[in-house]
Parts: structure tokens; sequence; C-alpha cells
């Protein structure tokens, strides 16, 4: 895989305000669509897919994930293209081992027959092991590991097109013994996005929330639950946490035809005793145009991509569990749009990965 590389000696976008400076950036020719990126230490992996391929039928598509140092100078390059269809889309680096979710089979139009897999791989990027755990459609969540277990949630199906039967499932997978527990819900739900642990507690959340259904799939105190937030309409998920007892999840509706009246909801569920409350914060009030959907969780905060209402310029907010603004960084829209982005943001800097390359910024 050919890799350029621009090191930038710190310089400085104008239109970057609070000190925020581009410091060095990757770009690749195979990777299109960028899907998970994880920062352990003084290693950064960036997972993505092509639909550049040698079969080159406009379905097939080759995996790739990508070790960088935190200069973006890249060490090694996995490429997986074993089979007609390849994605990568969620990694996590744990010990001495880093896994996978990688989605592979065959893939035509419409026509999915494709299956959910765990890849294991060493930190030289050598395949050690692979778990197939049956036929799926679409995108799974996030990895979490608690303790010795791999958790994630991915999407079933009976059949390999559109109008097959959907259900989702959490996956929790011991390390140690290679064996695992199926949580399977009982109707169809929207595509898994974040899973969310809590010491034994698992929370698997989908992209949307509708009404008139579960919304979140539950294993609590040793026993599988649905739970319904009950929307009055259909809200799009932008993250969750627990502190103590408290379970939060941040959604926001972005409007419709017919329906102008943009917000962020806050749900919150007590977990000792299942009552759920919730509060709304219009877009108007926050000062905000437009809500993206990708986010990160930072604590008991999340930092999420808006459009401001009065400049139109995009900006990273970090915003706490009751609404409010701590932070604002603008966003580099030289390179990026806002849309389909993975960031990281710690300790004064910033890691974003999109179509357009990797980049690592200084924030303070």
């Amino acid at each position: 895989m050919k890799i350029k590389l621009l090191l930038f000696a710190a310089m400085s976008f104008t239109s970057i305000v609070f000190g925020q400076q581009l410091l060095t950036k990757a770009t690749f020719d195979m990777v299109e669509y960028v899907e998970d990126v994880e920062w352990v230490g003084e290693d950064i992996y960036c997972a993505g897919f092509s639909f550049k391929t040698k079969i080159n039928d406009g379905n097939a598509c080759d995996a790739y994930l990508i070790h960088y140092d935190t200069n973006l100078k890249p060490k090694w390059t996995l490429k997986i293209s074993d089979e007609h269809t390849n994605k990568i889309f969620a990694v996590k680096r744990y010990k001495d081992k880093i896994y996978a979710l990688v989605v592979q089979g065959i893939a035509v139009r419409a026509d999915e027959d494709v299956f959910m897999k765990l890849f294991t791989i060493n930190l030289g990027g050598t395949i050690e092991d692979k778990v197939n755990f049956g036929r799926t459609f679409n995108s799974p969540s996030n990895i979490v590991i608690n303790g010795s277990n791999l958790i994630f949630g991915y999407r079933i199906a009976n059949g390999t097109t559109y109008s097959a039967d959907f259900k989702n499932e959490i996956i929790n997978y011991n390390l140690d013994t290679k064996k695992f527990v199926r949580h399977t819900s009982t109707q169809y739900l929207a595509t898994p996005k974040k899973i969310v642990v809590d010491q034994s507690n698992i929370f698997l959340f989908r992209n949307y929330i509708h009404p008139n259904q579960p919304n979140i799939m539950a294993y609590k105190n040793g026993k599988y639950s649905e739970i319904s937030l009950r929307s009055p309409k259909t809200e799009y998920f932008l993250d969750s946490y627990i502190n103590k007892n408290i379970l939060t999840v941040i959604c926001t509706f972005p409007g419709e035809y017919g329906d102008k009246k943009t917000y962020l909801r806050y749900y919150y569920i007590n977990l000792a005793t299942n009552a759920i409350t919730s509060t709304i914060i219009p877009y108007e009030k926050l000062g905000w145009s437009e809500m993206h959907f990708d986010t990160f969780t930072q604590g008991e905060s999340s930092w999420m991509i808006i459009e401001d209402a009065k400049t139109k310029a995009l900006q990273y907010i970090l915003i706490d569990n009751k609404g409010k603004v701590n932070k604002t960084l603008n966003f580099d829209e030289n390179n990026g749009n806002g849309a389909w982005e993975n960031y990281i943001i710690r300790n004064g800097m910033l890691l974003n990965a999109n179509s357009n390359g990797i980049k690592m910024y200084k924030t303070e």
C-alpha cells in the first residue's frame, strides 16, 4: 500500500483557534472509508476498507489495518483480501494483541452473504486467529474489553437481502477460554452503534431511537432485558456513558420535512429503580444550526461536531451530561466535512481520520 507522508512544522491554521495546530498528516492511496482509530501509548491503528481491488467489479472490497507511531509514520499495513468482500469496522488493542471486527463474504449490490468475524492480530501485524459468529448485515458496534471478556454487538440476519429478518446480538467472548455467550434481541432493532459496559452490566445502543419499540439491549444483574425510552418520534443516537447508577443517553432530532424543531435530548436511566427521565435542549438555545453524528466520549462528557448558527463553521464541542458546553475547537474544514469522522481528543492532542487521511493536531 503506497502511503504519502506530509509533515508540518507546527503550522497554524488561521481558521483554527485556541492554539490548534496541524502537526502531521498521512494520506493513503488505497483506503477510501475509515471506520475506526485506536490510540494506545505511542501506537496508533487506523482501520478501513477500499473498493479498489483486483476483482474490480464495483462490489468487492479489501480491508486495511495500518499501524502508525504518534508522528503518523507508518510501521506496517495489514491487508485483508482473502474473500470477495472484506470490511474492517472496529479495532481494539489489549495487552499484546489487536482485536478487529471484520465482515467477510460476498456482497453484490443489495445481496450480502457476509459473516461477522473476530480477528486476533499480533503486534507485528500478523493474523493469529479468526472466530466466525455467523451471518450479519451492516456494521457492528465498537469493542469493549472488560477483564478477560471482549464484548460487542452486531446485526444478525436469516437471509442475504434487505427483506431478511434482522435482529441484534450481544457477544460476550472470553479471551482465555475462547468461548462466548450470545444475547439475542426479541425483535427487529436498528443497526448497532455503541456498546457500554459497567462491571458485569452490558448495554447495546442502535443508531436510531425508534418510538414504540425497545431501544436498548441490556444484560443487567445476570438477566437479559430490553429497554424502551418511549421517544415520541425517531431520534438519532449520539452517545452514552454510566456514572454510578445513572445511564445517560444522548440523542438528537435533526429535523425533517414538516418538523424543523431540532433539539438535543438527554435520557437518564436510574439503574437501581429503572426510572427514566429526559430533558430537551433546542439547537437554537445552544447556538447550533446543524448536528453531526460522530462522537467521542470523555468521562461524563462527549465531544461532538456541530455547525455554529452564526458563522456556519463546523466546531468540535465538549458537552457535559447536563448540556453545558465546556470547550470548543474549530473543525479543520480543509481536511474534512464533519461526516464519517473518527477522532480522539486527549491530553491537548486531537487525532482525526477520514477519507482525506489521518491527522494529528495540538489543541493547547
